[in-house]
């Protein structure tokens, strides 16, 4: 049923969970669908329910002085926690919020995670590979969008393309630390660049 999907989560991390730990997490969870430009990790909230995206990109991101700064994004097979609300039972601190398009998850009580963690050996060290996993692209990204803007920028076009189709520019802007203006002199800059090649 879901074999897409558990393509994609086995490819979240460099542990190959088996097919039957794949089914009993996927199929211990609820189908939700989130409409587009809707909060599913709202900011000042508790929630400590853990994700699964099954269609659509969602992004992470947080407020700082009043504008909300882009931290990343979720692709189909990523799995989405509130760390804050998760680990410590606090207000969500980095947000998640679907872009242009409406979003598929699937979604799991904390209660029931939880359980799985402590009852299934195999699960627990596939989402330690995970936590790993994700610790690892946050520095990784720091990595590769160093350099100037258009570095950045050229970086997401080559490794995250899809991004650039279904992000609008201002959330692409914040994910890049740049104005919308900027983006946009960047982008006919691009252009220009590629054609004449």
């Amino acid at each position: 049923m879901y074999n897409e999907l558990k393509r994609l989560l086995r490819q979240e991390g460099n542990f190959d969970p088996s097919d039957s730990i794949l089914d009993e997490f996927l199929g211990s969870m609820e189908e939700i669908t989130v409409r587009p430009r809707e909060r599913l990790i709202d900011f000042g909230k508790v929630n400590s329910d853990v994700y699964c995206l099954k269609e659509g990109i969602i992004r992470l991101f947080h407020y700082e002085e009043g504008k909300d700064i882009t931290f990343g994004f979720a692709t189909p097979g990523t799995v989405i926690l509130s760390p804050h609300s998760y680990y410590m039972r606090q207000p969500a601190f980095l947000l998640a919020e679907t872009c242009k398009a409406k979003a598929t998850l699937l979604r799991m009580s904390k209660t029931r995670f939880d359980s799985m963690l402590q009852d299934i050996p195999e699960f627990s060290r596939w989402m330690f590979n995970l936590a790993m996993g994700q610790l690892y692209s946050c520095e990784h990204k720091l990595y590769l969008i160093n350099g100037t803007a258009r570095d950045r920028y050229l970086s997401v076009i080559r490794n995250r393309p899809e991004i650039i189709e279904a992000v609008p520019s201002k959330i692409i802007a914040s994910y890049l630390g740049v104005t919308p203006q900027y983006l946009c002199r960047l982008k006919s800059e691009v252009m220009r660049g590629v054609k004449d090649e």
